[in-house]
C-alpha cells in the first residue's frame, strides 16, 4: 500500500507518495547537517589565521573535553590535522572532526568555540601588554599613527635577555613590522576609543609568534619613551588661537608624515593631530623641527605686522571670532569679510553708532 501525504502551501495542494516524502525528509536532514558543519567551520575560520592559533584551538578542545579521544586516536587525529597541505584544509578537517566527535549540542559547541576564541585573543593581548601599551590618549594616537607609518617596514624589535649576575641585557633584532594597517581605518569622528579598538584588532590578528609579540611590545614601549618627555609642541599649542592652529596644520600637511594621521574634526582634534605628527618625528629630528616651526611662525607674524595686516582685537571679541571661525570651518579673516559683505551698509552704521 502507498501512503499519501497531503501538503498544503497557500492555495496550492499536492500529494506526495511515501517515497517522495522520504526524499524530502532526507534533503532536510542533509541540509541541517550541512548547516551544523558550516556553523562550526565559520567559528574556526574567523578565529584561526595561523598554525599557532590552530594548535591553540586543538589544545583547548582536547584539554577541556569538547571531544574525547583515547591516546592512540588522539595521536592519529593530531597527525591528520598537522599533515594537511594548507591551513584552510586543516581548518576544514578540524571542523569535520568536531562535528563527528563533539559531546555537546551544536549551540553549546558554538559557545565553546566562541569562548576559546576570546581566550586566544586575551592571551595575545597579554603578550603585547596591551593594557599598558594603550593606557593614555596621547600614546594611543601615536601608536595608531606609528603602525600606519611603519607597517611592512624594517624596525628593531627588542628582546630582554635573561639576567646574568643581576644584569638585564637588551638585544635589538631587525625585523619587518608584520602588523596589517588595514585594521586602522579613519572614521568620523575618529575618537581615541575607536583607535584603541582598531589597534587591538590589529595586534590580535597579527601572524607573530608569542616571542615576537613580546618583543614588539618592548619595541613600542621603547619607542614611546623617546617621545613621552618631549612636550615642546604641546606647550606651543596651549597658547594658540584658531588662526595659529590653522597655520600649524597647513604647515605640517606639507610633510609626508601627515598621511599617517587622520583628518581632524575640531580645534582640539587639530591639536591632537599636530601632537601625533610631532611624536612621529624621529628623535634626532625633533629639535630641528620645532626650532624651524617656531622660526617660521615668528617670521609670518613679523611680515603680517610690516604689511599692516595685524588687527589688535580684545580677547573677549577674539574668542567669539574664533568660535565663529571654528563653527563655519573658516578663518577669522573670512568671518569678518563675510559679515561685512553680507550686511547692509546702513545696518552696519546703526550697530556702530548704537555702541
Amino acid at each position: 500500500m502507498i501512503t499519501i501525504t497531503l501538503i498544503t502551501r497557500g492555495r496550492k495542494t499536492r500529494f506526495l507518495s511515501h517515497k517522495e516524502g522520504d526524499k524530502t525528509g532526507a534533503k532536510r536532514t542533509n541540509k541541517l547537517i550541512n548547516m551544523q558543519k558550516q556553523v562550526i567551520h565559520t567559528h574556526l575560520s574567523t578565529a584561526i589565521h595561523t598554525e599557532r592559533e590552530l594548535a591553540f584551538f586543538w589544545g583547548k578542545i582536547l584539554e577541556e573535553g569538547l571531544i574525547e579521544l583515547g591516546p592512540e586516536r588522539r595521536e592519529s587525529v593530531t597527525a591528520d590535522i598537522e599533515s594537511q597541505p594548507t591551513l584552510d584544509k586543516a581548518i576544514k578537517r578540524l571542523s569535520v572532526i568536531i562535528d563527528k566527535e563533539r559531546k555537546y549540542s551544536l549551540e553549546e559547541t558554538g559557545r565553546f568555540l566562541k569562548i576559546t576564541k576570546e581566550k586566544l585573543y586575551c592571551e595575545k593581548l597579554k603578550n603585547y601588554d596591551f593594557i599598558n601599551l594603550c593606557n593614555e590618549d596621547r600614546k594611543i594616537n601615536w601608536l595608531w599613527c606609528y603602525i600606519r607609518k611603519n607597517s611592512k617596514k624594517w624596525v628593531s624589535l627588542l628582546r630582554y635577555k635573561e639576567p646574568q649576575k643581576g644584569i638585564i641585557t637588551e638585544q635589538f633584532i631587525p625585523k619587518t613590522l608584520v602588523l596589517d594597517d588595514r585594521y586602522l581605518k579613519e572614521k568620523r569622528p575618529n575618537t581615541t576609543e575607536e583607535k584603541r579598538k582598531q589597534i587591538e584588532n590589529c595586534l590580535i590578528f597579527s601572524p607573530s609568534s608569542e616571542e615576537e609579540e613580546k618583543m614588539l611590545s618592548n619595541h613600542f614601549k621603547n619607542e614611546w619613551l623617546k617621545n613621552s618627555k618631549r612636550n615642546e609642541m604641546i606647550k606651543w599649542l596651549d597658547g594658540c588661537r584658531y588662526n595659529q592652529l590653522i597655520w600649524a596644520y597647513a604647515y605640517i600637511r606639507k610633510k609626508e608624515e601627515i598621511a599617517y594621521t587622520w583628518t581632524p574634526s575640531s580645534n582640539e582634534d587639530i591639536k591632537t593631530v599636530i601632537v601625533a605628527f610631532y611624536d612621529l618625528t624621529p628623535e634626532n629630528d625633533k629639535k630641528q623641527f620645532i626650532d624651524r616651526f617656531r622660526r617660521t611662525w615668528n617670521t609670518k607674524k613679523h611680515r603680517n605686522k610690516k604689511r599692516g595686516n595685524t588687527l589688535e582685537i580684545e580677547n573677549k571679541v577674539l574668542d567669539k571670532l574664533d568660535r565663529l571661525a571654528e563653527e563655519t570651518q573658516s578663518t577669522p579673516q573670512d568671518v569678518i569679510k563675510k559679515l561685512i559683505n553680507t550686511m547692509d551698509w546702513d545696518e552696519i552704521l546703526d550697530i556702530l553708532e548704537s555702541e
